[in-house]
């Protein structure tokens, strides 16, 4: 008696597979196709997803920062590209997208809000079923975005500054510890005011640089791209979601084909 085929008993054989699926090809471009319009049919019923972005250029000033490796600048750079997406930032867009409706109080904001860098630059995306709050959105964030970096320059600078006062102090200090020549001269003739002013400094330069949030002197950065929203709905969720149908039509069929149940309906018909 010839018996059935049944992979649940019999050693398992990839060349069976890969000839049975040979033999239904048009099986797998059957359901494949039929992933791939369950896919567009999905995407039609799903609200369009509008895209704004803004733009921010960085320059280095070489000038001020000194020679720089690559690698040091491109970490520069990341690390003000990180100074435009803070928690803070987030937070405030989130709670104007909430508070206009446009954000359910759960939701999750990284779905909406994308930092993509572009060479010396990067772009602010916001992306929303409503193509005014994509905008609104994307010109709040470069707003902040500005404001922030405004903000970690003026401290960076501010840290500068007290470095070199700090070094006059330390200079001042070797002096009258040394009882040597005057060579510089000093604010504070008292010690024990010299050594406050140093503690004060130090505590100083380190809240500086802490508010710098690891700019440096240097970093120039302009509005190259005010806020403008894309003429036309973005379209990758098309893409993926016809990709994905593609894959689920193609997991179906070679599913069907290695259980051999066309061979199983056939034998039963």
């Amino acid at each position: 008696m010839k018996l059935l085929f049944n992979p649940m008993t019999s050693p398992y054989n990839l060349l069976d597979d890969l000839n049975a699926a040979l033999r239904y090809w048009w099986l797998i471009v059957v359901l494949m196709t039929a992933g791939v319009i369950l896919g567009w049919i999905l995407f039609q019923i799903q609200p369009p997803l509008y895209e704004a972005r803004a733009e921010i250029a960085l320059n280095v000033d070489l000038s001020r920062t000194g020679t720089l490796s690559d690698t040091n600048q491109d970490i520069l750079i990341n690390t003000t590209g990180r100074v435009m997406a803070t928690a803070a930032i987030m937070d405030d867009l989130k709670q104007q997208a909430t508070k206009a409706g446009w954000l359910a109080p759960n939701s999750n904001p990284q779905r909406m809000f994308f930092i993509e860098r572009k060479a010396e630059s990067f772009i602010l995306r916001v992306q929303h079923p409503n193509p005014q709050a994509a905008l609104e959105l994307t010109d709040r964030w470069s707003e902040l975005a500005l404001r922030a970096l405004e903000s970690a320059s003026q401290n960076a600078l501010q840290a500068d500054h007290l470095e070199r006062y700090l070094d006059g102090l330390t200079t001042c200090l070797q002096q009258q510890t040394s009882g040597g020549v005057e060579i510089h001269a000093c604010p504070f003739q008292d010690l024990q005011q010299l050594q406050t002013e140093i503690n004060k400094t130090g505590k100083e330069i380190l809240k500086s640089r802490a508010n710098a949030r690891g700019l440096i002197p240097g970093i120039r950065f302009a509005l190259t791209q005010p806020a403008e929203l894309l003429p036309e709905p973005v379209q990758f969720q098309r893409s993926t979601g016809l990709l994905a149908g593609a894959l689920i039509g193609l997991v179906a069929a070679l599913f069907v084909i290695h259980f051999r149940l066309p061979e199983r309906l056939s034998k039963r018909g």
